[in-house]
């Protein structure tokens, strides 16, 4: 028995070194198992900066007439839709700090307020009392105040408020009864407000939606008739502004 243990035990020690060499020897971890490849991040839009750009849509609204001093019956604010094209440049400065965004813009251009309409009601049905409104350029000074929406802060929800001004035209015509011809063109201040969304395409690029609604204020101008004297009108116009833009970052 013990000789049949010996052998056993001498044929398993012979055995190993040949299962060894089938076997073959252990590979060892190479550089690139061990290194572990750590991940790119990726790119943080940063909105801080001097910025300057484009826009360009168009606006709606309404023009109203007031008779301040009793010209016609009945006596009440009357007005009708103007609307027209919105375009010109903008520049600005942002000022980032982690998702908050926000800073001042100024920008200048063009806006058009075409619309005229007839005071209804009339107590002579053959007056013709009309008013007419338009305008050309325009200028706002307005805060925005931001959020970086997605995990890349590529995304900007913003909203804004401000001052606009315009140079606008008014003018109210009587062409039947005591005729006149009030007209009057002032570059008149008022307040906007609104929003936007922005979008960083690039390092350096950005395009945006937005939509304002403004007040000009009121407005007044007179007219002269030969056989009553003078008659003064108040006018008002407000209304909204769409509008896209692209700007470029400093």
């Amino acid at each position: 028995m013990k000789q049949l243990k010996f052998i056993a035990s001498a044929l398993i020690a012979s055995c190993l070194p040949a299962m060894t060499l089938f076997a073959g020897p252990e590979s060892l971890p190479s550089g690139k198992e061990m290194k572990e490849v750590a991940p790119i991040p990726p790119p943080v839009c940063d909105w801080t900066g001097f910025y300057v750009g484009l826009h360009g849509g168009g606006e709606f609204g309404h023009s109203e007439n007031k008779d301040l001093d009793d010209y016609d019956f009945p006596d009440k604010p009357w007005g009708y839709s103007e609307s027209g094209a919105v375009a010109g440049g903008q520049f600005g400065y942002n000022w980032q700090w982690r998702r908050l965004v926000l800073g001042p813009e100024f920008d200048l251009g063009y806006m058009s307020l075409e619309g005229s309409g007839t005071e209804p009601n009339s107590y002579d049905p053959r007056d013709n009392i009309r008013g007419h409104t338009d305008g050309d350029f325009y200028t706002t000074l307005r805060g925005r105040v931001g959020y970086a929406l997605d995990c890349h802060g590529c995304w900007l929800l913003y909203g804004t408020g401000g001052a606009i001004g315009a140079n606008y035209y008014t003018r109210v015509t009587e062409s039947v009864y005591a005729p006149f011809d009030s007209r009057e063109e002032n570059f008149n201040w008022g307040y906007t407000v609104g929003g936007g969304i922005e979008r960083m395409i690039c390092s350096r690029w950005s395009i945006k939606v937005e939509y304002l609604y403004f007040d000009l204020g009121n407005e007044t101008n007179t007219g002269h008739t030969s056989d009553n004297g003078d008659f003064r009108f108040r006018d008002n116009t407000a209304g909204h502004i769409v509008r896209g833009g692209l700007n470029f970052h400093f």
